[in-house]
């Protein structure tokens, strides 16, 4: 192991990631609650976006159960509990996430008013959690992470959550980090993806999320 960590990984990366998720969080109980009874064609937008930060996290997350945390908990030693209490977070996140998932159907079918308030109230909560989860692992987990693991294996956690999306989610995906990310950000970004992956941004993400999130916002006077 003398030779296992050379270089320490840049894992600002998984800020950006975060950002993405804090910034849906943020917006998507309100959306939920300004859906109007009979609007299922809005619904539908609705529920696609809060189906997308559902999937992105069980992505995210699953990737540090099977790979992140048990790699950290095997070289911090005494710090191994700040990554049992990540463990337990992921468990009541995923709790949530079901109960969300569980209403959805529902919601895009017939998003009358008492679903839509519970559906909303399920994201507040989420976002209250994750949020808290988040600013913990930053602050906490990141740290370790770029003292312990080498520059392969950060780039290696990447790779299998990228790999738990479905491929035609991944422009989707990309093109959401890079409309968060500072124009530094965006250029690291640039570097580290597939050249295919940044010429179908430059054609089309850019352009695709830019409408999605407008007609998103549209329909809740955004």
């Amino acid at each position: 192991m003398s030779d296992t960590v050379t270089s320490k990984p840049d894992v600002h990366d998984m800020v950006v990631v975060h950002r993405t998720f804090r910034q849906s969080c943020a917006e998507l109980p309100d959306l939920v609650r300004g859906l109007r009874p009979g609007d299922s064609a809005r619904a539908a937008l609705v529920v696609d976006a809060v189906r997308f930060l559902l999937m992105g996290l069980e992505a995210h997350h699953t990737s540090e159960d099977e790979y992140l945390w048990p790699l950290l908990t095997a070289r911090t030693g005494v710090r191994a509990e700040a990554v049992a209490r990540m463990e337990e977070q992921h468990h009541r996140l995923e709790e949530l996430v079901t109960d969300v998932r569980g209403a959805l159907d529902a919601l895009a079918a017939d998003p009358r008013p008492l679903l839509a308030e519970q559906v909303a109230d399920q994201l507040t909560e989420l976002r209250s959690v994750l949020t808290a989860h988040m600013d913990e692992e930053e602050n906490t987990i990141l740290p370790l992470a770029a003292e312990c693991l080498s520059v392969a294996e950060w780039e290696e956690l990447g790779e299998i959550s990228l790999a738990k999306l479905d491929r035609k989610h991944l422009l989707r995906a990309f093109s959401a980090l890079m409309a968060v990310a500072t124009p530094e950000e965006q250029r690291t970004l640039l570097t580290k993806a597939p050249a295919p992956a940044r010429l179908l941004w430059s054609l089309s993400g850019r352009r695709s999320h830019a409408r999605r999130e407008a007609g998103l916002r549209a329909g809740n006077g955004g």
